[in-house]
């Protein structure tokens, strides 16, 4: 929805596993352009997940990777998981990362997760 409302508003919008809406966009009123696809919206698209597929890619999107099992693609559709992958890939600044993204999906614990010097094990047993 993000994708359509920011696309119909002029209105700068991220999705998280959005749906696309290049194709559909003759379906919708206000009607949707390529144009406004391309300057007002960017997608999140984690490898597997089922929703993003829908639709062709417009032209702003990110690929991340998904680490959940090869047999539950819709598990890489959790908002939480993609936060944990771009929390990995990218960098946390010094913030504390999610005990979640460790304990429930399998991403190495961190040595040091705040500028205290506090371990992951201090905080998050």
């Amino acid at each position: 929805l993000a994708m359509i409302s920011g696309a119909q508003t002029k209105v700068p919008s991220i999705a998280l596993s959005g749906p696309n809406a290049l194709i559909s966009r003759f379906t919708f009123e206000p009607q949707i352009t390529p144009e406004d696809l391309e300057k007002y919206t960017f997608n999140i698209v984690p490898d597997r997940d089922p929703v993003p597929r829908i639709d062709d890619l417009s032209q702003n999107y990110q690929r991340i990777k998904c680490l959940s099992s090869p047999n539950a693609p819709v598990d890489c559709h959790f908002g939480k998981r993609s936060l944990c992958e771009i929390l990995y890939t990218c960098g946390s600044s010094g913030r504390p990362v999610p005990c979640s993204c460790v304990n429930e999906y399998d991403y190495p614990e961190p040595n040091i997760i705040d500028d205290n010097g506090s371990t992951f094990a201090e905080n998050c047993s």
